[in-house]
């Protein structure tokens, strides 16, 4: 995947007038390093590109907001000088949570993902909904950067900034099932120590946050940027809503060690508004039970829409439909459930989409509010003779779901999201409501 023009463009633009292109090795501070991310069609999901190994090589990961860590596939072609096992009982295993080592089954000699006396862990594919154990290894990984010269021509240059001795798990291939084609693995993006925000603050001594602007438009990119916001952020942006990063203690992987929190990123839903009324539910289910981990709500890149409890849906369709009653019901689409039929002329005169809010957990105990524009909450099939209808974006996720409520890649795209891992907040901002950022795909492809 190269880097278009316009992200360029726009990433030069925030540094300086002039750039160069070059290489180079590990930098002690980069105001920036950013993946560009792009949408695969056929699957929805999100896919960056980084560059790893020695010699360094291109490499399609789909991106996982609450992954663990970083994982691919070494069984195929996977080549490099640089790559070293993490041994059992070392600094790192113990660092990393793992509590699995390989004993002496691996062949003679040696190769990347099956090494003797290595620390193990657990990569989950959330998407297939599968785990196995795989082997810690560490390896060159190099971004994107932009750094300013300081002389008196103040030259921007565009970078690969590397950096030696990142985590990263290698389980079998057949891990890859359900991922995008031409992907080897998963970039996880978790809270945790071997996430991939926590592991580039510490090589490239940046602040402990990171931010992510996905666009919905698989034809252009959108970004995730690793960094100070100042940095990246257009000069009249500033993001003002912030709602608490919220601890559950119990893992919500497919997969885990005993005692193992989740990484993943949950916030606090307060109540839910269509139309500014308050949908009815039980508040209990926005809250994290602490013995075992359900309830709650997180957000999720590798969930296309978002999902709610079975009562919590219920409660909202029914508002949903009231607000909007005078649009003919459809026959649903797969995967939706809701479908509007929009072929009459006369149902398009006046038509309003009811709005939908999410009242947050704010800073400082108060409250802050989330209006979702339509395009994270309605969709338009793109299937034949889907033309006419127009679809909810939130699916029923069942009776028993772990999570109460998911805000999938449809509610997040088009919105400039920042993750503070040390404040332990998120930033949020539309890029519909934005006086600099027309789209995530405009800005930043």
């Amino acid at each position: 995947m190269k880097i278009p023009q316009l992200l360029l463009c726009f990433l030069l633009f925030i540094c300086s007038s002039n750039y160069a292109i070059a290489k180079k090795k590990s930098h002690k501070h980069h105001p920036l390093l950013f993946l560009p991310v792009f949408k695969d069609e056929i699957t929805q999901q999100y896919v960056a590109q980084i560059y790893q190994r020695t010699p360094l090589v291109p490499v399609n990961l789909t991106v996982d907001l609450g992954g663990r860590f970083l994982w691919m596939d070494c069984e195929n072609d996977y080549i490099s000088s640089s790559y070293k096992n993490v041994p059992c009982g070392s600094r790192p295993c113990k660092l990393s949570g793992s509590q699995g080592c390989y004993g002496s089954s691996c062949p003679v000699p040696p190769r990347p993902g099956c090494n003797n006396y290595t620390c193990s862990h657990i990569p989950y594919n959330p998407i297939k909904r599968s785990s196995t154990d795989g082997e810690l290894a560490q390896d060159v990984v190099a971004l994107w950067s932009i750094t300013t010269t300081t002389n008196r021509n103040n030259v921007s240059k565009m970078i690969l900034s590397s950096t030696s001795g990142v985590m990263f798990n290698c389980p079998g291939d057949f891990l890859l099932e359900k991922l995008a084609n031409g992907v080897k693995g998963m970039a996880g993006l978790g809270i945790g120590y071997t996430g991939l925000p926590s592991q580039l603050a510490r090589a490239f001594h940046l602040p402990r946050k990171f931010a992510i602007c996905l666009s919905g438009n698989t034809k252009s990119n959108g970004v995730i940027l690793f960094g100070e916001r100042r940095s990246y952020y257009a000069s009249n942006e500033v993001l003002t809503s912030y709602t608490p990063l919220l601890k559950n203690p119990v893992s919500t992987a497919g997969a885990y060690f005993p005692g193992e929190p989740s990484v993943e990123y949950f916030i606090g839903v307060e109540k839910i508004l269509v139309n500014g009324k308050i949908v009815p539910i039980d508040n209990k289910l926005l809250a994290i039970n602490k013995t075992n981990g359900v309830g709650g709500t997180k957000i999720s890149t590798v969930v296309p829409y978002g999902t709610m409890e079975s009562s919590i849906y219920k409660a909202f369709k029914y508002e949903f439909v009231k607000a909007i009653a005078k649009v003919p019901i459809a026959k649903p689409v797969t995967p939706f459930e809701l479908c509007f039929n929009l072929s009459n002329s006369d149902t398009l005169k006046g038509l309003v989409i009811p709005q939908v809010s999410l009242v947050l957990l704010g800073e400082h105990n108060n409250s802050t509010t989330w209006d979702l524009p339509m395009n994270n909450f309605m969709a338009s099939p793109t299937i034949n003779d889907s033309s006419d209808l127009l679809c909810l974006g939130f699916l029923d996720g069942g009776e028993n779901a772990e999570t109460s409520i998911v805000l999938g890649g449809m509610q997040i795209e088009e919105n400039l999201l920042e993750f503070d891992l040390v404040k332990k907040r998120m930033g949020f901002k539309s890029v519909y409501m934005s006086s600099d950022l027309v789209s995530c795909s405009n800005k930043f492809r």
